[in-house]
């Protein structure tokens, strides 16, 4: 198995189907990992429809680190890619993430929103640039795009991160730990189309302040850990 892509969904009905069907389309020797963390729009009834796919459903909501974690145990690929559960970000992208960790020119891939674009100002952008800059104050990287979805790795560096962060705090997390490990990491560039809160946008304010308290959990306080 190549590639095991991690998505969990959380009161995601509207799109669901339609992502899990775009990931299945990349040609990709792939496996399938949705874990539903106790969705209550109809998600939960949406996935138990879907064939080809590792379904596994919390019975209680956790957040999106403990949807993550949950599937640990289950990767059985070579590589993993987390995805999200909407339809912000393409998985026709996941090829050429792929290719940089194939041809060994690094062992960890971002995918970027922003890197070599222009985007407009607004509440979203501002706090990713803030947390991403955070993020290089501390870790000592250069990333653009610190909080995005798309970070692709080995399983074994993935899972070798031992990852606690229960909620959004999850970005801040890995980032902190890959840069603690000295591992390569590049960017590249992928598409992105924003929702808005009206759609379903779940990002908060809050969120920004959890990856912020991660960031330095995970490097000032406890450099170590």
């Amino acid at each position: 198995m190549k590639l095991s892509i991690i998505i969990p969904i959380y009161n995601e009905a509207a799109t669901c189907s339609l992502l899990i069907e775009k990931v299945k389309s990349v040609p990709i020797q792939k496996q399938v990992i949705v874990v539903d963390d106790y969705s209550t729009d109809g998600s939960e009834n949406i996935l138990k429809e879907i064939d080809d796919i590792e379904l596994i459903q919390h019975q209680v909501n956790q957040g999106k680190g403990s949807a993550v974690q949950t599937a640990l145990p289950h990767i059985k690929g070579a590589f993993v890619v987390l995805q999200d559960g909407d339809l912000e970000y393409n998985p026709a992208d996941y090829e050429k993430m792929l290719n940089q960790l194939e041809n060994d020119t690094t062992d960890v891939v971002y995918g970027s929103r922003w890197l070599g674009k222009t985007s407009p100002l607004s509440y979203h952008t501002i706090g990713n640039r803030f947390i991403t800059w955070f993020a290089n104050l501390v870790t000592g990287a250069t990333l653009t795009d610190m909080a995005s979805c798309y970070k692709m790795m080995p399983a074994k560096i993935f899972l070798a991160l031992d990852i606690h962060s229960a909620g959004f705090g999850l970005e801040a997390e890995i980032t902190a730990k890959v840069f603690k490990k000295k591992l390569r990491v590049i960017e590249v560039p992928i598409s992105y189309e924003r929702r808005t809160k009206f759609e379903g946008k779940k990002l908060r304010l809050t969120d920004g302040l959890i990856a912020v308290c991660t960031l330095l959990r995970h490097t000032v306080f406890y450099p170590g850990g």
